[in-house]
Protein backbone atom coordinates (compact mmCIF):
# COMPACT_ATOMS: atom_id res chain seq x y z
CA UNK A 1 0.00 0.00 0.00
CA UNK A 2 1.42 3.40 -1.18
CA UNK A 3 1.88 6.46 1.03
CA UNK A 4 -0.22 9.67 0.28
CA UNK A 5 1.65 12.83 -0.81
CA UNK A 6 2.67 15.33 1.83
CA UNK A 7 0.47 18.38 2.36
CA UNK A 8 1.62 22.04 1.78
CA UNK A 9 2.52 22.08 -1.94
CA UNK A 10 0.21 22.11 -4.97
CA UNK A 11 2.79 20.50 -7.21
CA UNK A 12 4.83 17.91 -5.54
CA UNK A 13 8.41 17.56 -6.67
CA UNK A 14 8.78 21.22 -8.00
CA UNK A 15 10.27 22.98 -4.92
CA UNK A 16 13.88 22.98 -6.20
CA UNK A 17 13.12 24.76 -9.50
CA UNK A 18 11.99 28.16 -8.00
CA UNK A 19 15.34 28.95 -6.44
CA UNK A 20 17.26 29.67 -9.72
CA UNK A 21 14.37 31.85 -10.99
CA UNK A 22 14.45 33.97 -7.88
CA UNK A 23 18.22 34.27 -8.19
CA UNK A 24 17.97 35.54 -11.77
CA UNK A 25 15.37 38.13 -10.75
CA UNK A 26 17.55 39.42 -7.91
CA UNK A 27 20.61 39.54 -10.21
CA UNK A 28 18.66 41.56 -12.83
CA UNK A 29 17.52 44.06 -10.22
CA UNK A 30 21.10 44.50 -9.00
CA UNK A 31 22.44 44.98 -12.54
CA UNK A 32 19.80 47.63 -13.33
CA UNK A 33 20.43 49.46 -10.09
CA UNK A 34 24.18 49.47 -10.81
CA UNK A 35 23.56 50.78 -14.33
CA UNK A 36 21.36 53.66 -13.10
CA UNK A 37 23.95 54.53 -10.54
CA UNK A 38 26.76 54.56 -13.11
CA UNK A 39 24.80 56.76 -15.59
CA UNK A 40 23.95 59.26 -12.93
CA UNK A 41 27.58 59.52 -11.78
CA UNK A 42 29.42 59.54 -15.14
CA UNK A 43 26.86 61.55 -17.23
CA UNK A 44 25.56 64.38 -15.08
CA UNK A 45 22.33 66.09 -16.16
CA UNK A 46 22.86 68.61 -19.00
CA UNK A 47 22.66 72.22 -18.00
CA UNK A 48 19.95 74.45 -19.56
CA UNK A 49 21.25 77.39 -21.58
CA UNK A 50 19.11 80.48 -21.11
CA UNK A 51 18.40 82.89 -24.05
CA UNK A 52 20.46 86.06 -24.14
CA UNK A 53 18.89 89.14 -22.64
CA UNK A 54 16.96 91.52 -24.92
CA UNK A 55 18.99 94.52 -26.12
CA UNK A 56 17.57 97.73 -27.61
CA UNK A 57 19.72 100.04 -29.73
CA UNK A 58 18.71 103.64 -30.54
CA UNK A 59 19.81 105.45 -33.72
CA UNK A 60 20.41 109.02 -32.67
CA UNK A 61 21.88 111.47 -35.19
CA UNK A 62 25.25 112.88 -34.36
CA UNK A 63 27.52 109.89 -34.78
CA UNK A 64 29.00 108.80 -38.15
CA UNK A 65 27.58 105.28 -37.88
CA UNK A 66 24.06 106.49 -37.07
CA UNK A 67 24.14 109.19 -39.76
CA UNK A 68 25.18 106.65 -42.42
CA UNK A 69 22.33 104.30 -41.45
CA UNK A 70 19.78 107.14 -41.42
CA UNK A 71 20.85 108.32 -44.88
CA UNK A 72 20.52 104.78 -46.20
CA UNK A 73 17.01 104.48 -44.72
CA UNK A 74 15.94 107.76 -46.37
CA UNK A 75 17.28 106.67 -49.77
CA UNK A 76 15.53 103.27 -49.59
CA UNK A 77 12.15 104.65 -48.46
CA UNK A 78 9.47 102.81 -50.54
CA UNK A 79 6.96 105.62 -50.04
CA UNK A 80 9.09 108.01 -52.08
CA UNK A 81 9.36 105.54 -54.96
CA UNK A 82 5.58 104.92 -54.96
CA UNK A 83 4.70 108.62 -55.34
CA UNK A 84 4.04 109.87 -58.91
CA UNK A 85 6.53 112.22 -60.43
CA UNK A 86 5.48 115.85 -60.10
CA UNK A 87 6.84 118.36 -62.58
CA UNK A 88 6.55 121.99 -61.47
CA UNK A 89 4.43 124.14 -63.81
CA UNK A 90 6.11 127.50 -64.43
CA UNK A 91 4.02 130.62 -63.80
CA UNK A 92 1.03 128.57 -62.62
CA UNK A 93 -0.36 131.32 -60.39
CA UNK A 94 0.42 134.16 -62.79
CA UNK A 95 -1.50 132.91 -65.84
CA UNK A 96 -4.07 135.50 -67.01
CA UNK A 97 -7.74 134.59 -66.89
CA UNK A 98 -9.31 134.37 -70.35
CA UNK A 99 -13.15 134.29 -70.33
CA UNK A 100 -14.84 131.75 -72.56
CA UNK A 101 -16.82 134.41 -74.43
CA UNK A 102 -13.62 136.06 -75.67
CA UNK A 103 -12.99 133.28 -78.19
CA UNK A 104 -15.35 132.30 -81.02
CA UNK A 105 -16.13 128.57 -80.88
CA UNK A 106 -18.50 128.30 -83.86
CA UNK A 107 -18.71 130.58 -86.87
CA UNK A 108 -21.71 130.77 -89.23
CA UNK A 109 -21.35 129.05 -92.55
CA UNK A 110 -20.49 131.57 -95.21
CA UNK A 111 -22.36 131.62 -98.52
CA UNK A 112 -20.25 131.29 -101.60
CA UNK A 113 -19.30 134.59 -103.20
CA UNK A 114 -20.66 135.07 -106.73
CA UNK A 115 -18.16 134.75 -109.53
CA UNK A 116 -17.82 138.07 -111.36
CA UNK A 117 -16.42 137.81 -114.88
CA UNK A 118 -13.46 140.03 -115.74
CA UNK A 119 -14.43 142.56 -118.44
CA UNK A 120 -12.13 142.67 -121.46
CA UNK A 121 -12.01 145.67 -123.83
CA UNK A 122 -13.12 145.18 -127.42
CA UNK A 123 -10.33 144.81 -129.95
CA UNK A 124 -9.63 147.44 -132.63
CA UNK A 125 -8.02 147.10 -136.05
CA UNK A 126 -4.94 149.02 -137.19
CA UNK A 127 -6.99 151.33 -139.44
CA UNK A 128 -9.26 152.24 -136.57
CA UNK A 129 -6.26 153.07 -134.41
CA UNK A 130 -4.85 155.39 -137.15
CA UNK A 131 -8.19 157.13 -137.54
CA UNK A 132 -8.46 157.50 -133.78
CA UNK A 133 -5.01 159.10 -133.56
CA UNK A 134 -5.65 161.48 -136.53
CA UNK A 135 -9.10 162.57 -135.43
CA UNK A 136 -9.66 165.68 -133.46
CA UNK A 137 -10.59 165.45 -129.78
CA UNK A 138 -14.31 165.24 -129.44
CA UNK A 139 -16.31 167.50 -127.23
CA UNK A 140 -16.72 165.88 -123.82
CA UNK A 141 -20.25 164.65 -123.25
CA UNK A 142 -22.37 166.25 -120.58
CA UNK A 143 -22.03 164.72 -117.11
CA UNK A 144 -24.25 161.77 -116.54
CA UNK A 145 -27.11 161.93 -114.12
CA UNK A 146 -26.17 160.85 -110.61
CA UNK A 147 -26.83 157.17 -109.99
CA UNK A 148 -29.11 156.09 -107.21
CA UNK A 149 -28.07 153.86 -104.37
CA UNK A 150 -28.68 150.21 -105.19
CA UNK A 151 -29.10 147.16 -102.97
CA UNK A 152 -28.10 143.82 -104.46
CA UNK A 153 -28.94 140.42 -102.96
CA UNK A 154 -26.86 137.37 -103.87
CA UNK A 155 -26.65 133.71 -102.95
CA UNK A 156 -29.90 131.94 -101.97
CA UNK A 157 -31.53 135.38 -101.41
CA UNK A 158 -31.31 136.38 -105.10
CA UNK A 159 -34.74 137.62 -106.21
CA UNK A 160 -36.31 136.65 -102.86
CA UNK A 161 -36.83 140.21 -101.51
CA UNK A 162 -40.41 141.44 -101.39
CA UNK A 163 -41.50 144.88 -102.63
CA UNK A 164 -41.49 147.54 -101.48
CA UNK A 165 -38.01 147.75 -100.00
CA UNK A 166 -37.50 149.99 -96.94
CA UNK A 167 -36.66 153.63 -97.51
CA UNK A 168 -33.07 154.90 -97.31
CA UNK A 169 -34.11 158.22 -95.81
CA UNK A 170 -32.34 157.37 -92.58
CA UNK A 171 -28.91 157.61 -94.26
CA UNK A 172 -27.82 161.23 -94.67
CA UNK A 173 -24.10 161.62 -95.30
CA UNK A 174 -22.17 164.07 -97.49
CA UNK A 175 -19.40 161.82 -98.85
CA UNK A 176 -21.11 158.62 -99.91
CA UNK A 177 -19.61 158.81 -103.39
CA UNK A 178 -16.14 158.16 -102.00
CA UNK A 179 -17.30 155.24 -99.83
CA UNK A 180 -16.72 151.62 -100.74
CA UNK A 181 -19.66 149.24 -101.25
CA UNK A 182 -20.82 147.75 -97.95
CA UNK A 183 -21.45 144.02 -97.87
CA UNK A 184 -23.51 142.20 -95.23
CA UNK A 185 -24.23 138.54 -94.45
CA UNK A 186 -27.94 137.98 -93.74
CA UNK A 187 -29.62 135.11 -91.89
CA UNK A 188 -33.30 134.86 -92.89
CA UNK A 189 -35.83 132.69 -91.02
CA UNK A 190 -38.42 130.42 -92.67
CA UNK A 191 -41.01 133.23 -92.41
CA UNK A 192 -38.81 135.65 -94.37
CA UNK A 193 -37.69 137.76 -91.41
CA UNK A 194 -34.07 138.89 -91.12
CA UNK A 195 -32.70 137.39 -87.91
CA UNK A 196 -28.93 137.97 -88.27
CA UNK A 197 -26.95 140.80 -89.90
CA UNK A 198 -23.15 140.52 -90.01
CA UNK A 199 -21.02 143.08 -91.81
CA UNK A 200 -18.43 141.52 -94.11
CA UNK A 201 -16.95 144.53 -95.96
CA UNK A 202 -17.22 147.98 -94.38
CA UNK A 203 -17.83 151.13 -96.42
CA UNK A 204 -15.39 153.23 -94.40
CA UNK A 205 -17.95 155.07 -92.29
CA UNK A 206 -19.34 153.42 -89.15
CA UNK A 207 -22.49 155.55 -89.11
CA UNK A 208 -23.33 154.64 -92.69
CA UNK A 209 -22.75 150.93 -91.99
CA UNK A 210 -24.94 151.08 -88.88
CA UNK A 211 -27.75 152.76 -90.85
CA UNK A 212 -27.47 150.17 -93.63
CA UNK A 213 -27.72 147.36 -91.06
CA UNK A 214 -30.92 148.86 -89.61
CA UNK A 215 -32.42 149.11 -93.09
CA UNK A 216 -31.63 145.45 -93.84
CA UNK A 217 -33.43 144.38 -90.67
CA UNK A 218 -36.65 145.80 -92.18
CA UNK A 219 -36.41 143.87 -95.48
CA UNK A 220 -38.88 141.01 -95.90
CA UNK A 221 -38.25 137.91 -98.05
CA UNK A 222 -40.38 135.12 -99.41
CA UNK A 223 -40.98 132.27 -96.91
CA UNK A 224 -38.93 129.12 -97.37
CA UNK A 225 -38.85 125.56 -96.01
CA UNK A 226 -35.34 125.94 -94.54
CA UNK A 227 -35.26 127.09 -90.90
CA UNK A 228 -32.46 129.56 -91.69
CA UNK A 229 -31.19 130.81 -95.06
CA UNK A 230 -27.88 132.65 -95.47
CA UNK A 231 -27.16 135.14 -98.24
CA UNK A 232 -25.37 138.41 -99.00
CA UNK A 233 -26.65 141.98 -99.39
CA UNK A 234 -24.45 144.67 -100.95
CA UNK A 235 -25.03 148.45 -100.85
CA UNK A 236 -23.73 150.37 -103.86
CA UNK A 237 -23.73 154.01 -102.76
CA UNK A 238 -24.98 156.62 -105.15
CA UNK A 239 -25.78 160.32 -105.22
CA UNK A 240 -29.50 159.83 -104.59
CA UNK A 241 -28.79 159.04 -100.96
CA UNK A 242 -26.67 161.97 -99.93
CA UNK A 243 -28.62 164.56 -101.96
CA UNK A 244 -30.56 166.56 -99.40
CA UNK A 245 -34.05 166.61 -100.81
CA UNK A 246 -37.46 166.08 -99.35
CA UNK A 247 -38.16 163.18 -101.68
CA UNK A 248 -37.29 159.72 -100.47
CA UNK A 249 -34.22 158.29 -102.20
CA UNK A 250 -34.71 155.68 -104.87
CA UNK A 251 -33.92 152.09 -104.02
CA UNK A 252 -32.90 149.62 -106.67
CA UNK A 253 -33.07 145.95 -105.72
Amino acid sequence: MSNPPAKGTAFPGQQGRFVPLLGFILLSVCVHAFGFYMFQTIYPPAGRVRPPPVQVGLLSPGTPEADAILRWIDSEDPALAAQPARAPIPDLMTLPYIPSYKSVHARPAMARAPDQPIPYPDGASGLDLVKLAASRPAVPPPPAAPAATAISFSGPLTGAALDPLPSLAGIREADLVALQPARFLLGVSERGEVRYVFIQEASGDKNVDAGAGRILEQVRFRPSAAPLTWGFATFYWGSAVYARSSAAPEVQP
